[in-house]
């Protein structure tokens, strides 16, 4: 530092001058002394050149060097503060750049050592970083944690304003990853849950959680315009559906208070599908992110609602179905059976041999339609996947339907996938699909089940016959849902679906879901 040199130097020349100044007049006075009279002029002289003279540059230079002393000091002072505003900023800098709290305690500890140049440790909610030095410790507000550091100056209130500033950071950081967290977690019951209601109940929980409420509901809107409680914990709201006015009519628009603790924000997705409700303290100051996942879970309800209106269509395209293979299949069949009956009546008398191969053909006829009916009737049965389970749903209903419709079965199955519900029920029903479809239209002897994980990716399942085959399977539209309705199923739940079928070479129909 220049002034820092400055001081050291003066205070050289301080001690130097002086002593020269009065030598110099000395041997100067001695020096013409044969050359002058002694006398008292010569006396005064000396004592004066030779002490006022080194005195009086003393008292310069002291000046000089207290100036100089104070400048010091003063940069000393502001290296100080700027060395402290430079922690206090890199402290927010790497809590913004960090990912938890584990990494912003570690970037926060080597920062602030490498900054204020003395050993800092640091620790926040069990996360400890830092080198130890058993100097100062303050304890971090609003933390579970402290701030220690050993300066060469020890100075309390700095280290208090600093642990201020830290725990600030900390928090940001922990409120960031709770966010992040709900976030998650939201996405997650999105993904895994088909029912509404239950969905909805994960839902709240999971918002409840994160904005510390004692009670919460969310109220659907019905076609008529009633909200609807569909679930409600901890709050004093209607049990049955009324129509929104005062501020239930404000809610439909944006957050609103229903009263001093209670608030109401709209479920909106385009159009507004009903009320998210929340009862606790500070509220207010989280209303921003709490709007965003009622915007989540407005999604939910109308995805939901969507796969509610396409499962109606699907049961109604199932009846029709049916209702075609009756009057195609059955109908036909028994109007066969009663004319070959009134055939066999007529032949009695008179051709005994030719009623005899007419109720033949009726008792051929009848078998088989009962086992089309037995395996119709087996394809519609419902299977209870949360009673058994995935892998043993699809191991019971296989080898049940291999014995309804007479072939063989052989199953590959894993010990276990990581599938959600919604993924399981998708490769259950194309299973059921495949299965039938094999029964009706390939005739096979031997069927091949298999289902593969995929690592992280998710689960394939494949299924395989020896029977007939078929040309240009996609523009068949063969079984319950068809071909086209099973693809639709799978690539809505963003996986993969195809079938591949050569005349006389069997069928393979193989579905991929993602976990």
């Amino acid at each position: 530092m220049a002034s820092h040199s400055l001081y050291r130097l003066v205070r050289l020349a301080q001690r130097l001058l002086p002593p020269l100044i009065a030598s110099v007049v000395v041997v100067f006075e001695l020096a013409l002394l044969p050359y002058r009279h002694v006398d008292s002029l010569l006396w005064l002289r000396l004592g004066f050149y030779g002490l006022v003279g080194p005195l009086v540059t003393y008292a310069v230079l002291e000046w000089i060097a207290q100036e100089t002393l104070e400048k010091v000091r003063a940069e000393r002072a502001l290296e100080e503060a700027n060395r402290r505003l430079l922690a206090a900023g890199r402290v927010f800098r790497e809590a913004l750049e960090s990912e938890n709290l584990e990494e912003a305690v570690s970037r926060i500890a080597r920062a602030l050592g490498e900054t204020l140049g003395y050993p800092v440790a640091l620790e926040a909610e069990g996360v400890h970083a830092g080198e130890e030095c058993g100097g100062m410790r303050v304890e971090l507000p609003g933390l579970k944690g402290y701030l220690e550091a050993c300066p060469p100056e020890p100075e309390r209130v700095f280290l208090e304003v600093l642990a201020h500033e830290v725990a600030g950071a900390l928090q940001s950081v922990v409120a960031r990853s709770r966010d992040r967290l709900t976030l998650f977690e939201v996405d997650q019951a999105l993904k895994a849950e088909a029912n509404l209601d239950r969905l909805l109940e994960g839902l709240l929980e999971r918002i409840q959680a994160w904005a510390e409420a004692e009670g919460g509901g969310v109220l659907l809107m019905d076609e008529e315009g009633f909200l609807v409680p569909r679930v409600v914990r901890n709050l004093a709201l209607p049990s049955h559906p009324f129509l929104p006015d005062g501020v239930w009519k404000g809610s439909l628009e944006g957050p609103v208070f229903v009263d001093e603790e209670t608030l109401a924000l709209p479920l909106k997705a385009r159009e507004t599908v009903g009320v998210l409700v929340l009862k606790g303290k500070g509220l207010s100051r989280r209303i921003p992110f709490l709007s965003f996942l009622a915007s989540q879970v407005a999604l939910a309800v109308r995805n939901a609602q969507a796969y509610l209106r396409a499962e109606e269509l699907a049961i109604n395209e199932e009846r029709t179905r049916i209702a075609r293979e009756i009057h195609d299949g059955i109908a036909q069949s028994l109007a066969f059976m009663a004319l070959k009956l009134d055939l066999a009546e007529r032949l009695l008398a008179k051709d005994q041999e030719a009623a005899l191969k007419a109720l033949a053909e009726v008792k051929e006829t009848l078998r088989a339609q009962i086992r089309e009916v037995r395996r119709s009737i087996f394809a519609l049965r419902p299977i209870d996947l949360e009673r058994y389970g995935f892998l043993e749903s699809v191991r019971r209903y296989a080898q049940a339907f291999a014995e309804q419709a007479g072939f063989r079965v052989q199953l590959a199955l894993p010990e276990g996938v990581g599938l959600s519900q919604a993924s399981e029920l998708v490769l259950f029903r194309v299973l059921q699909e495949a299965l039938t479809n094999a029964a009706k239209h390939g005739k096979p002897s031997r069927v091949e089940v298999e289902l593969l994980p995929l690592g992280e990716r998710g689960a394939r399942l494949v299924v395989r016959d020896n029977g007939k085959g078929f040309q240009n399977a996609e523009a068949q539209g063969l079984g319950g849902f068809g071909l086209t309705q099973m693809r639709e199923q799978v690539e809505a739940r963003g996986g993969r679906f195809q079938v591949r079928s050569e005349p006389g070479k069997g069928t393979e129909v193989v579905a991929e879901v993602p976990y």
